[in-house]
This record gives structure tokens, C-alpha cells and sequence, in this order.
């Protein structure tokens, strides 16, 4: 098994830090830590997961086989790999919290990625044609009683007298 990271339909941006993806088939950002933008950039549809894991041995101290897969876990459940991974049956699938414990590593060092929804550009301005003298100023459900017109009160997402 090869990974290869998807290249098409999303936009990157590197940071000092972290990595951002946006996916615009998805409308879906995604934060990528510093671990995790690691392994994507190794994905490259040549190596296996044992040579992206042979690259990464040094930050990982003989523990990066377990590393990489919970990385291409997330990278794979956030649709930034092409393809399905097929995990092997000698490796079980874990959850961060399991990889903490069992390696006895810092949580900041493990592959993590982070992902919201995006609304569209439509989505986004959904809220304004409702605008009206009971609703805050861009017609959207209000939070706090701050946030509508004319002296309303937020009820229920809702302003009113």
C-alpha cells in the first residue's frame, strides 16, 4: 500500500506550524499539525507506509508505524488521500487517546487534524434576505438580546418585543 495525498480540488496553505487545507469539493477546512502535515507531504503514491514511517523514526523514537497509521486514519476520514487504505490486519485501527497511552508520547507530538465546515458563498449569505426591523441587522438568529434592532430581546435564536 502506497499513500498519495489528494492534490486535486483543494487549495494549501503552509504555515510556520501547521498546514491548511481547504477542500472545495467539501466546502471543509482542515488544520493540519505539524506531525500530520508530515506524513501528507510523504504521501506520495511511491513510498509504503513503512518508508514514510523509516523517514519519520528519529521524531518517533521506533514508534512511527504506529504514528503514521493514525495519521493516514484522519487524513483518510478528512478525504485528503486518494483512495481507500487498507489496513493491515496486524495493525488495529486506535484512537489518539490509545496511541497516547500506549506509546507514552505527548499528545502535541502525534499527527492531529482538525477540520470545520466551510459554508459556501450562498450558505454564508443565506441569512440577509430575512432581515427585517425584529432580527438583528444581517437577519440571522441572534445569540444575545446585543444582537438585535430596536431595543428587541434574543428569545430562542429569535428577536422580539
Amino acid at each position: 500500500m502506497k499513500p498519495r495525498a489528494r492534490q486535486e480540488g483543494i487549495v494549501v496553505r503552509e504555515l510556520s506550524d501547521e498546514t491548511l487545507v481547504y477542500d472545495l469539493e467539501r466546502h471543509r477546512a482542515h488544520c493540519l499539525n505539524a506531525g500530520a502535515a508530515r506524513v501528507w507531504r510523504l504521501c506520495d503514491g511511491n513510498r509504503s507506509v513503512e518508508e514514510i514511517a523509516a523517514e519519520l523514526q528519529d521524531q518517533f523514537e521506533g514508534n512511527a508505524t504506529e504514528v503514521v497509521w493514525l495519521a493516514l486514519d484522519q487524513l483518510a476520514r478528512t478525504h485528503l488521500l486518494c483512495g481507500r487504505i487498507a489496513r493491515p490486519a496486524t495493525r488495529p485501527r486506535r484512537s489518539r487517546r490509545e496511541v497516547v497511552r500506549r506509546l507514552g508520547l505527548g499528545a502535541a507530538l502525534l499527527p492531529a487534524v482538525a477540520s470545520i465546515l466551510s459554508p459556501t458563498v450562498a450558505e454564508a449569505a443565506g441569512c440577509s434576505a430575512a432581515a427585517n426591523s425584529m432580527s438583528r441587522p444581517d437577519g440571522c438568529p441572534c445569540s444575545n438580546s446585543g444582537d438585535c434592532l430596536n431595543s428587541h430581546h434574543c428569545v430562542g435564536g429569535k428577536c422580539g418585543p
